[in-house]
C-alpha cells in the first residue's frame, strides 16, 4: 500500500472523531457559537495531532523493527514513547481550551491527568492497533509476492532440468542408429551423419525455447523423419497434414521429436508390420497418432519421452496433454499455444 494511501486512511478515521466531537459540542446550547466554534477547531487541530503522533511513530518502530515477528515489540514500543507524549498534549491542549474560554485551569490536576493518561491510552491502542493492520496486511502481501516469485523460479529451474534431459537421449538414441547402419549400409551411414547434422543444428538454436513454433517444429521433424526413414524404409509409414494456418502457433520444442521417437521405440517396426504414424489438427490440437503393435520385448526406457511433454506443458501453465489409447491407436492431442510466452504471471 502507497504511504500516501495509508495517511489518508489515518486521517479519515480522525475525521471520523472529529466529526463525532463537533456534533457533541453542537448540541451544548449553553456556551455561545463563538466559543463552540473556537473550541470545535482547536479541538479538531488536537485529534489531529495525537493520531499523527500515534501513526508517526508507530511507521518509525515499523522501520526499526521490521517483520511480522516482532509485532508485540513494535506496539509495546510504541505505546511507550508516544502515550507519555500525547498525554502532555492533551494536558497542554485542555489547560489552553480552558483558558481561552476564561475558565479555571484543572488540566494539572491528578485526576486530569490520570484521565488524560489513559484516553491518549485508548486512542494509541486504536491508532498503532490500525497501523499495525495496515502493515500486516503490506507484509501478507509481500511475503505471498516472495513466494509467487520463488514458485516461478522454481519452476524455472524445473522446466529448464526438463529440456536438459533431451539433447543427452536424442543423443543416445542417434548414436544407437547410426551404429547400427554402419555395419548394414555404410553409404546410407553417410547420409545419415550428414542429416544428424542439420538436426543438431535445429537443436543447437532453438532446444533453449520455450517455445518453438509449429512451423518450426514440422520442419525439423522432417529432418529427424529422414533418418529413420534412412534407417526403416517401407516399414515406417508417415502422414503429415497441418494446414499452413496453423504454422504460427507454438509448442515446446523437440516435442513431435519425442513422440515420434516414443512410437518408434514402443511398437514393432517392420516390413510386415509397418508403424503408421500420422500427424495432423483435431479440433485446434495438434494430433500425434500410431497404430498399436507393441514389441513383447521393449528396450530399455528412460521414461522420459511422453512424461516431459506432460510435465513442460504443466509447468508453463498451458492446458494438460490429453493421451488416447483405444488398444488399436495411441494418440497424443497437443495444445497449440497462441502467444509465446513463459510461465504466466501467479
Amino acid at each position: 500500500m502507497k504511504k500516501q494511501y495509508r495517511w489518508f486512511i489515518l486521517f479519515a478515521v480522525a475525521l471520523a472523531f472529529i466529526g463525532s466531537n463537533t456534533f457533541t459540542i453542537l448540541q451544548d446550547t449553553q456556551t455561545s457559537i463563538s466559543w463552540r466554534l473556537v473550541y470545535i477547531l482547536t479541538t479538531s487541530v488536537a485529534i489531529l495531532t495525537h493520531f499523527s503522533v500515534f501513526y508517526g511513530i508507530a511507521v518509525v518502530m515499523q522501520r526499526v523493527a521490521p517483520g511480522l515477528t516482532l509485532t508485540r515489540q513494535r506496539i509495546l514500543a510504541s505505546l511507550f514513547i508516544a502515550v507519555p507524549l500525547v498525554t502532555l498534549l492533551m494536558v497542554f491542549s485542555d489547560a489552553g481550551q480552558s483558558w481561552l474560554q476564561g475558565q479555571k485551569i484543572v488540566a494539572f490536576v491528578p485526576l486530569a491527568l490520570v484521565a488524560s493518561f489513559f484516553q491518549s491510552m485508548a486512542i494509541g491502542m486504536f491508532v498503532i492497533g490500525l497501523s499495525e493492520a495496515v502493515y500486516q496486511y503490506e507484509q501478507l502481501q509481500k511475503t505471498e509476492k516472495e513466494k509467487e516469485d520463488l514458485l516461478r523460479l522454481n519452476l524455472l529451474a524445473q522446466y529448464d532440468s526438463l529440456k536438459q534431459q533431451v539433447n543427452p537421449h536424442f543423443l543416445f538414441n542417434s548414436l544407437n542408429s547410426l551404429s547400427s547402419l554402419i555395419g548394414q549400409d555404410p553409404e546410407k551411414a553417410e547420409l545419415f551423419v550428414q542429416e544428424m547434422s542439420q538436426v543438431y543444428r535445429y537443436l543447437l538454436h532453438n532446444s533453449r525455447d520455450e517455445l518453438s513454433t509449429l512451423q518450426r517444429e514440422l520442419n525439423f521433424i522432417h529432418s529427424y523423419l529422414h533418418l529413420l526413414l534412412t534407417r526403416f524404409g517401407a516399414a515406417l509409414q508417415v502422414q503429415i497434414d497441418v494446414a499452413p494456418e496453423f504454422w504460427e502457433y507454438r509448442i515446446p520444442p523437440l516435442t513431435l521429436q519425442l513422440l515420434v521417437e516414443n512410437a518408434v521405440k514402443h511398437n514393432e517396426v517392420s516390413s510386415e508390420n509397418p508403424l503408421q504414424l500420422s500427424i495432423s489438427i483435431e479440433r485446434g490440437r495438434l494430433k500425434v497418432s500410431n497404430n498399436l503393435q507393441k514389441r513383447i520385448i521393449t528396450t530399455y526406457s528412460e521414461k522420459i519421452g511422453l512424461a516431459n511433454i506432460m510435465a513442460r506443458y504443466r509447468l508453463l501453465g498451458y492446458p494438460d496433454v490429453e493421451v488416447i489409447d483405444d488398444g488399436e491407436h495411441f494418440t497424443v492431442l497437443l495444445p497449440l499455444i497462441k502467444r509465446d510466452s513463459l510461465i504466466p504471471q501467479l
